[in-house]
Order: C-alpha cells, then structure tokens, then sequence
C-alpha cells in the first residue's frame, strides 16, 4: 500500500467533521481534496468510490483514502485513523471503553440523522429553492441510489416534520447528558474518537436548537462543547472552514427512519 493519505471533504462540520480533528490530532500529513456536495461535485468522474461509499448511509462524504484503502463512514474513519496512523492515541482504551465508544456511536446515530435533516431545512433548502427548479429536478432524479435520491427530493417536499424531528433530539441529549455526569469523556476518563464523533454532531446544536441545548438545559453539554473547542486539532480542523459559517453547512445524511 502507498503512502498516500487524501480526504475528500466539505466545510468542516458534521461528519465532515470528524476525520479532520482525528487527522489534526494526530498530526498527520494529508492531502485536502475540497468538494461542494451541494452542488454534486461528489459525482465527478474522478472522486474516489466504491461500491461501498456509494451505498453507505451518510452518502454524500467524506471519503478517506489511504493507498488503495477508500473509507466512506465516518466513525469508521475515526477508528481506522486511530489504529493506521501514527501520532497522539485516540484509541477508547480498554475492551470495554471500546464498546463504549462504538455504542456512543450506534446511539447518536439517530442524533446525527435528526441534525442533519434540521440543518438542511434551515440553510441548504432556500439554497436549492433558489435554483432552476427543472434543472435541480433532473438532476435529483438521476441519483442513484434511490434511498439516496429519496432523501433529497423529502427535503424538497417538504416531507419532514420539523417539529416532530426536533423532538426526537431529546432523548439522545438526554443520554449524552448523563453519561457526561459522571465522566469527563464520552467513552471513559480518557479523550478518544467518541468525543470526536459527538462533537462533530452536536456542535452546530446550539444555534440550530438553542432551547434544547444550553447553559440551562445540557450544562454538561455545553461544557464538552467548551473543552473541546480548546483543543488545538479543533480549532484547525475549523479553520479550514471557506465560508466562515460551517455550522452552516448541512447536506442530507443517514435517513432518521432508519435509525429510529
């Protein structure tokens, strides 16, 4: 396997995200391959793919390439990053913070779906309504797979409820809440890829549901909030951001039907 490490991502948030503070964190030399998924760019001929990365669940990136090796889910990513790469171990510890770290995932991943379809509705749908209708319609429907051309044309529709979706975010804030009460990190006492992967999803929270998560409601919350954006590979990951606003930045990810 060559030596070649290249992500291919978007603005840095949400699952885009998670393998840029794994990858700052670690130190590691990558190459950055930029791409716009709102504008499809991850159809071009030549973004890496496989049959994987194009029927997995969060879809529209990123993609890590390691060698030969593509990886397009990004919890996967974070262990494959953990384990492949040399540099600071973000490994969750024993047997046991190890399924802890994988059950954290597996429970936000209902979160992280909710987020999404919340972000979409607020900045990307008046991004897409601005555009030529028939021409958006055509090119939606030439989407493949079609849970994956589904989950565009809903946002279009109007299909979600957004009300009932932003009740859905109670319960998981609820656990991560708790389980921040009587440890400092998600997966033990020690920082490791479950914090990444809770971080990059709940991070945009406090301006997309001010009201769920705050001082008042999540304290705990917004305290991991806090101490994480201390971190340096954070705060690097964020300065990739082109816009300025990548809390901003929201494309259709895994379905919450699925995760319900």
């Amino acid at each position: 396997m060559s030596d070649r490490l290249e992500l291919c991502h978007w603005e840095p948030n949400t699952y885009f995200l998670k393998p840029l503070i794994a990858l700052e964190e670690k130190a590691a030399r990558f190459t950055s391959r930029w791409f716009d998924p709102t504008q499809f760019e991850q159809f071009a001929p030549d973004f890496p793919r496989n049959t994987e990365s194009d029927l997995q669940l969060e879809r529209e990136g990123p993609v890590l390439v390691h060698g030969d090796t593509i990886i397009s889910s990004s919890f996967f990513m974070l262990e494959y990053i953990a384990e492949a790469l040399p540099g600071m171990d973000l490994r969750p510890g024993d047997a046991f913070a190890h399924y802890r770290a994988r059950a954290s995932a597996q429970f936000l991943g209902g979160l992280g779906a909710d987020v999404s379809v919340l972000g979409c509705y607020r900045y990307l749908v008046p991004m897409l309504k601005s555009r030529d209708p028939r021409t958006l319609k055509l090119r939606l429907e030439a989407l493949e797979p079609q849970e994956r051309r589904n989950a565009w044309m809903a946002l279009i529709d109007g299909a979600y409820d957004e009300k009932l979706v932003a009740s859905r975010l109670q319960f998981p804030l609820g656990g991560v809440e708790q389980t921040l009460s009587s440890s400092p990190w998600l997966a033990g006492s020690a920082y490791s890829i479950a914090d990444i992967d809770a971080f990059a999803l709940l991070r945009s929270l406090p301006t997309l549901t001010p009201d769920l998560v705050n001082a008042r409601a999540t304290p705990r919350i917004v305290d991991f909030l806090a101490r994480m954006h201390e971190r340096p590979a954070v705060r690097k990951a964020l300065a990739l951001s082109r816009t300025g606003r990548p809390h901003e930045a929201f494309v259709p990810g895994a379905e919450p039907s699925r995760w319900g």
